[in-house]
């Protein structure tokens, strides 16, 4: 069964091959541009343009991830943390006997 199947494949795959060959004996001059530029330069453009247009949209969603963890944390909360620490810091400072800073 599979080699008949492949034996009606070649058949049907000539045929068209025929029937292609016949056809590009009568095309146009407008019609060859038209399969040449449209069809294939510009698909191919079109392919070449949606890549890059991903690859840019994936590198900006990548930079503003690392935004988004940058500033995650408010100014305010991070003024908090920091005279929290100071005041640790002093405190040590001052059990250590060394005059507080500035």
């Amino acid at each position: 069964a599979e080699s008949t199947q492949g034996k009606i494949v070649r058949q049907q795959r000539a045929a068209l091959e025929e029937r292609v060959l016949h056809c590009y004996g009568v095309l146009t001059e407008d019609e060859v541009k038209a399969l040449v530029v449209e069809d294939k330069w510009f698909a191919s453009l079109r392919a070449a343009i949606d890549g890059e247009v991903e690859r840019l949209t994936r590198k900006l969603a990548g930079r503003v991830e690392d935004l988004e963890k940058r500033y995650d944390r408010p100014l305010p909360q991070i003024e908090q943390e920091v005279e929290a620490y100071s005041a640790k810091v002093e405190a040590h400072l001052k059990r250590m006997g060394l005059p507080p800073g500035p």
